[in-house]
């Protein structure tokens, strides 16, 4: 992989006016070519504001941020032409033009030289499967279209790096499953650089290669996925024990109240109990605590933790009743 990023964020903080706390403050980041880098965090961390910043769209408060060498403050216009984005709530597309129409519209924007547009249309529509559609307008899409459409754009005159907000948002299991590839495939066949936001922490952990956290402006975590998550495993492996029937809501809490970090997830006809980080001898008195209280136990087992349960820990947030 080349050492040189292909961006660089360097202590890098906004602050919008009348706002009490800055919306990103001290973030520094990096992006090489051929990888993935999922920016992670709840609703308000700064995530989006720090995607618009990559982009030129936001100008930082304080630091720098360098696209293929370009500062994005001084030399915007040269950064820029290296970017592709789809940014969550922005108008990526013309409703009301045919897929086609679309292309050669931000085509021409984008200043592709004509007979190269032609091709790299042809091209992309390939790539996204959408040519027996050209021709439709973009309104009578699917979702899941629209987003395939919104990416080929992006790609239109070929940049080095690819900007993506929610990109899987809305579209059902099928078309994430053909965006999955399709990033999959641009990042290792082309070597571009995706920088990509989302909620969907299995798409995160299946396609990045790093994970960044960020929460209430600042960075919380940053590494590469496989070790995020083995580091967080040392001590955060996460023992599930699933007993017969749904157990009463007294029961639940004198389980929490002897057993720290406990959580209990009723189902139709049982209960999942899960305790990270619980040692063996801890384990055999919670069996023990449960057989006393009359509870039929059906399965036991240990697993590590998935990256959703790592961001719940990294952020401080609970994780919801399955």
């Amino acid at each position: 992989m080349n050492n040189q990023p292909f961006i660089q964020v360097s202590e890098v903080t906004k602050r919008y006016p009348r706002a009490e706390n800055p919306a990103v403050n001290g973030v520094s980041l990096s992006l090489h070519p051929g990888e993935t880098l999922a920016l992670l965090g709840p609703n308000g961390a700064g995530k989006t504001t720090t995607v618009k910043m990559v982009a030129g769209l936001v100008l930082p408060t304080s630091g720098t941020i360098h696209v293929m060498g370009h500062d994005m403050v001084l030399a915007r216009a040269k950064g820029v032409r290296h970017i592709g984005a789809v940014l969550e709530g922005a108008r990526n597309l013309y409703w009301r033009l045919s897929a086609l129409e679309n292309l050669r519209y931000f085509g021409n924007l984008r200043l592709v030289p004509r007979r190269e547009l032609f091709h790299r249309i042809e091209e992309l529509l390939a790539l996204f499967g959408l040519e027996a559609h050209k021709h439709q307008e973009v309104r009578q899409f699917s979702r899941g279209m629209q987003q395939k459409l919104a990416i080929a754009a992006a790609l239109l005159h070929d940049p080095k790096i690819l900007l993506l907000d929610e990109p899987t948002l809305g579209l059902d299991v099928q078309a994430a499953k053909q965006l999955e590839a399709t990033i999959a495939q641009l990042t290792q066949e082309q070597e571009k650089a995706i920088l990509l936001t989302s909620h969907m922490m299995p798409l995160a952990e299946k396609l990045a290669d790093r994970i960044f956290v960020i929460h209430k402006g600042r960075k919380v975590a940053s590494d590469a996925t496989r070790s995020l998550l083995e580091r967080y495993n040392t001590h955060q492996d996460i023992a599930e024990i699933q007993v017969a029937g749904q157990m009463t809501q007294v029961l639940i809490a004198q389980l929490q109240q002897a057993f720290g970090g406990i959580t209990a997830i009723p189902n139709a006809n049982t209960t999942m109990l899960r305790w990270p980080g619980s040692e063996q001898t801890q384990l055999i008195q919670l069996l023990q605590f449960l057989d006393e209280q009359d509870q039929a136990i059906l399965d036991i087992g240990r697993r590590q933790a998935s990256l959703e349960e790592v961001f719940l820990s990294l952020t401080g947030m609970e994780q919801p009743n399955e």
